[in-house]
């Protein structure tokens, strides 16, 4: 239980705010910031396991996207040959891991979301006016996380029954692989089937839906949603007048010896501040 109310609309703002700047701030130095406040956010938010469950793939990802983008671009005026005349530029490899380390972020954001806005939540604010297209972002949201469970669990079997078999051997581990994903896909479609015809039984989108849930904009939200609005603006200005991105093609023009001490970087900084305090108030009052 949360002793400060905040309204949904609030976290979706704020949320959607640092998914697009994730995006528009190439800065390494703002991007390291990012970082670190995203980690120390979920850290504080107590959702380590989750993210040690994730992290893998995105890491995983973000490498695939930063050989990829090289290989398939060839901008930029600095070559690299690799052989005979088949070169990659360095300009396409340091935009393909800018790309990747925005990608992270930007799950790793999704990931901090998840913890602080719920389903529920969701519904609440989309359902009355988009039915259908909330409850289709909802199970869209929910569905990587919901099948990982899943492949647990089956994994979970799978190991139990290599422990009384003698079969071994790569052969036998696709085998493995493979019964697992159609596990998993069959007993999804199965019960999203049981959903679709348990909702329709409950008369979903027929009449006005309701909630137990009951939000008011107050102080806080205002305050909050005030807050972010201006520090959001500081930092586009920023952006606008150069502070925050890099210039990449054609060639790469940026600095580590500059670092961007001034009220554009702190007004980047301050947005990424206010859940972290919020979090760290929470367990004060607890504790």
């Amino acid at each position: 239980m949360r002793m400060t109310k905040i309204h949904p609309i609030t976290y979706i703002l704020y949320y959607a705010i640092l998914i697009i700047f994730a995006f528009l701030f190439t800065n390494p130095y703002y991007s390291l910031t990012f970082a670190i406040c995203i980690l120390t956010l979920i850290r504080i938010q107590g959702i380590q396991k989750e993210f040690k469950g994730t992290i893998k793939g995105f890491i995983m990802m973000g490498v695939v996207i930063a050989i990829i983008n090289p290989l398939t671009s060839h901008q930029g005026v600095t070559r690299l040959y690799i052989w005979n005349n088949y070169f990659i530029t360095l300009e396409s490899i340091v935009y393909g891991l800018i790309l990747a380390f925005a990608l992270i972020l930007i799950l790793l954001t999704f990931t901090s979301f998840n913890k602080a806005v719920s389903y529920q939540d969701l519904l609440y604010i989309f359902s009355k006016k988009f039915p259908t297209a909330s409850i289709i972002i909802i199970m869209a949201l929910r569905f990587i996380p919901f099948l990982n469970y899943r492949l647990e669990e089956i994994n979970k079997l799978q190991d139990f029954e290599k422990e009384n078999s003698d079969k071994k051997g790569f052969i036998n581990k696709i085998n493995n692989v493979s019964n697992s994903l159609i596990v998993m896909i069959s007993w999804t479609l199965e019960e999203s089937m049981i959903t679709a015809k348990s909702m329709k039984a409950r008369g979903y989108k027929t009449t006005k839906r309701t909630s137990y849930l009951i939000y008011k904009i107050n102080r806080i939200d205002k305050i909050f949603i005030s807050f972010i609005i201006i520090t959001a603006i500081l930092a586009i200005l920023g952006l606008i007048y150069g502070d925050g991105r890099i210039n990449i093609y054609p060639t790469i023009r940026f600095s580590f010896n500059h670092f961007p001490l001034d009220i554009y970087y702190f007004s980047f900084l301050f947005l990424l501040l206010p859940l972290i305090y919020l979090e760290i108030k929470e367990e004060m009052i607890w504790h």
